[in-house]
């Protein structure tokens, strides 16, 4: 029976991809207020084991970034959570990962209210990590 079981999850394990490395790109969040959207550059270094996730993730400008809690990867969808000293409660994060490309959203709420932005990150060149 367990030779039949890793016989079948031996293509999802083989086809996994690890996400260790750094990326960067951005989080668009639409103004509430009815403005224009707003963009802000973020860079984060993840380091999968197995399908954990853990790293750091903030603006691109800041030397500090915020640490990455409850991260897990289940098949091509990552999932964490962020705190920060700026949100009332930790965001959220949902992506899918496409070749060197994670893709999806983020929610969480601040002190004006609930916050959903599009999160895009692309792998940086050099930036693969291993397992």
């Amino acid at each position: 029976m367990l030779r039949v079981w890793l016989f079948l999850c031996l293509p999802l394990l083989l086809g996994a991809e690890n996400i260790s490395g750094r990326w960067s790109g951005s989080i668009v969040v639409d103004d509430n207020a009815g403005g224009s959207p707003i963009t802000t550059s973020v860079r984060a270094e993840f380091q999968q084991k197995a399908n954990l996730v853990s790293g750091e993730i903030g603006r691109r400008e800041d030397e500090h970034k915020e640490q990455i809690r409850n991260g897990k990867v289940e098949g091509g969808k990552i999932s964490f959570e962020v705190t920060s000293v700026e949100t009332t409660s930790a965001m959220k994060f949902s992506l899918v990962l496409e070749g060197d490309r994670l893709e999806g959203e983020m929610k969480g709420t601040v002190d004006s209210g609930e916050i959903v932005g599009k999160v895009r990150l692309t792998r940086e060149a050099g930036g693969h990590g291993g397992n």
